[in-house]
């Protein structure tokens, strides 16, 4: 079973993740607080990594890049509700692939598809 790390500052929004994911077959932690995420990150126990890139305490490109300090492996794909954070996220990010990148609202099909897309891929 594929584990995933959910941090979305919208406890709402974490739960329903949670919820949608499990229901798939995946083992999900989920935080709506960064700063509480990244003191319980361990190496090499998550698969995937689904951050919100809008949060007040800590963004999610900045636990991502505090994440990658403890594990430099392991895959994410970052969320957001606003388009204006994809010129931010390409900058930093410019050799993820285009498919690290959902915009929310996301159907949860879709959602299921693409997370299977990046746990797949090399």
């Amino acid at each position: 079973m594929k584990r995933i790390l959910v941090v979305d500052d919208e406890p709402d929004t974490s739960l329903l993740l949670k919820i949608v994911l499990e229901n798939n077959n995946f083992k999900v932690d989920s935080f709506d607080d960064p700063i509480l995420a990244l003191k319980y990150f361990k190496s090499n126990l998550y698969d995937l990594l689904i951050l919100d890139i809008r949060m007040s305490q800590m963004n999610g490109i900045k636990l991502y890049q505090e994440i990658r300090k403890i594990d430099d492996k392991v895959k994410v794909c970052f969320l957001t509700a606003g388009q204006s954070y994809y010129a931010a996220f390409t900058d930093t990010f410019c050799d993820l692939k285009e498919n690290r990148f959902i915009q929310k609202p996301i159907e949860n099909e879709e959602l299921i598809e693409r997370i299977n897309e990046i746990i797949c891929s090399n």
